[in-house]
């Protein structure tokens, strides 16, 4: 069968959400695998029906799969002017990688997208993990150093959220600790309670605002999402990460989103490539709310 069953359009022009590959995994630090995840779950979105985990059809999304723009073999050195060339297109964009690291890039050009339409950029970040090194194993584009290059490239440290956070590196705690500008909502906060993550982003985040919404799978406890390269225990729900994410997605300006560090070789029955595909399809019938 086809992928993406029954929501895929031939004409660009018809689609309102793009999704494009960025097959790239050698980025990071523990096991790698995730060059695999775009075509793993473009395999098995088209065992999917096209429909919520409510039973609501989705077929009005109307999806372009742009293909892979990166893979192992050409690097990451044309992501850039791809991720813009898609940003100016004024769809969805929804980015499938391989690890954190290919984030770096595509924020770059969201970026210049959200200056250019006169709006503040912004970064939601879930993740186990800061990504806030300097430097990590000898290098400045470790997946565990997407957000301090965002930082680099102009991003106000202010308007870089993190949620779900458990494994930190001591570089960033003196980092975080120089700066409690950088807001931090850490996994154990969220788990007993002690805070209303979506309703402090609302009160943040006005339309001011153009938000890229980065999501690392291995934000979700490993109980329940293994096919990672770094897990890390004592993480969030499923459940929770996903009316999180929709929450996000439907109250605030949120432009882009990917999902990165699905890591099929590391995963057990495809549990985490299906858990990634199906929060998608819920964010699927949010853009169609989020539209009429």
């Amino acid at each position: 069968m086809e992928s993406w069953r029954g929501l895929k359009v031939k004409k660009i022009d018809e689609a309102k959400v793009v999704i494009a590959g960025v097959a790239y995994d050698l980025a990071t630090s523990v096991s790698s695998g995730a060059s695999f995840a775009p075509e793993k779950l473009r395999e098995l979105s088209s065992f999917l029906p096209p429909a919520t985990k409510d039973g609501k059809s989705i077929v009005d999304i109307k999806l372009y799969d742009l293909g892979n723009i990166a893979n192992n073999e050409t690097g990451l050195d044309n992501v850039y002017t791809e991720a813009l060339n898609i940003f100016n297109l004024n769809k969805f964009p929804i980015f499938i990688g391989g690890d954190h690291s290919v984030s770096i890039p595509i924020q770059k050009a969201f970026k210049e997208y959200a200056e250019k339409l006169g709006k503040i950029p912004a970064l939601i970040h879930i993740d186990a993990h800061p990504d806030f090194c300097d430097f990590y194993d000898e290098s400045k584009y470790s997946h565990a150093c997407t957000n301090f290059r965002a930082y680099e490239n102009g991003y106000q440290l202010d308007n870089i959220i993190l949620i779900g956070i458990r494994g930190y590196e001591l570089q960033e705690i003196e980092l975080f600790n120089k700066h409690p500008e950088i807001k931090i909502y850490n996994a154990s906060a969220i788990n007993q309670g002690k805070v209303d993550v979506l309703e402090e982003l609302k009160k943040k985040f006005s339309d001011r605002y153009l938000i890229y919404l980065s999501f690392d799978i291995d934000a979700i406890d490993p109980a329940s999402a293994p096919g990672t390269g770094t897990p890390e225990a004592f993480g969030l729900s499923v459940e929770y990460v996903n009316n999180l994410i929709n929450g996000i997605i439907a109250n605030l300006q949120v432009a882009a989103w990917d999902i990165v560090e699905v890591s099929p070789p590391l995963d057990i029955n495809n549990i985490t490539s299906w858990t990634a595909l199906k929060i998608m399809y819920e964010v699927f019938a949010t853009l169609i709310n989020k539209n009429k």
